[in-house]
């Protein structure tokens, strides 16, 4: 966990030094698959899957105008629901590339879209929804990512993106039925 803060310190430093960037745009950086991202110290273990896409994730806020809008005003940006579909295995000490792109959002969700990828190909997409809160309340998004200075406010994510989240609600609830069998 400390790594982790480390990094989005770090994140948070470099961003002074950084060109701004366009949240409707493609963000791309290049890691490293380190010894302890590894299971049995050989391939990249599904848990750090994720750590990887809130690094870009926050990159991609620090080096906007969102910065100004949600860390700024006190904002606390907040993953709702994630789906990581894994191809082929990242393995030990070498590079890839993870690709973010804005997919869309509506009047309370943000959509993102990360590509792992390694010599051209894929090797996993991690698909997110997001929301701002403030004070256990969400936050409508059009008006902070009006205030961000975005174009399009009605950026619908593709149709199924938006279907990968469609129970998700149900399932927290318990009110599908065949949960458990």
């Amino acid at each position: 966990m400390l790594y982790y803060w480390y990094k989005i310190a770090g994140i948070l430093i470099a961003k002074n030094f950084q060109s701004k960037i366009d949240i409707e745009k493609e963000l791309s950086r290049t890691f490293r698959v380190r010894l302890f991202d590894c299971d049995g110290l050989r391939v990249m273990t599904a848990f750090k899957y994720p750590a990887y896409m809130d690094f870009i994730r926050w990159e991609m806020i620090a080096r906007s105008n969102l910065y100004k809008e949600i860390v700024l005003k006190g904002l606390a940006p907040t993953l709702g629901s994630q789906k990581i579909i894994y191809r082929k295995p990242l393995k030990r000490w070498t590079k890839f590339t993870l690709k973010c792109t804005t997919a869309g959002w509506d009047e309370k969700w943000v959509y993102h879209i990360h590509k792992f990828e390694q010599g051209g190909e894929v090797k996993a997409i991690g698909i997110t929804r997001a929301l701002i809160w403030r004070k256990d309340k969400p936050q409508i998004l059009h008006q902070i990512l009006s205030n961000a200075g975005v174009k399009d406010l009605n950026k619908r994510p593709p149709e199924w993106v938006l279907q990968l989240f469609q129970n998700d609600h149900d399932i927290i609830a318990g009110t599908i039925d065949d949960l458990t069998s």
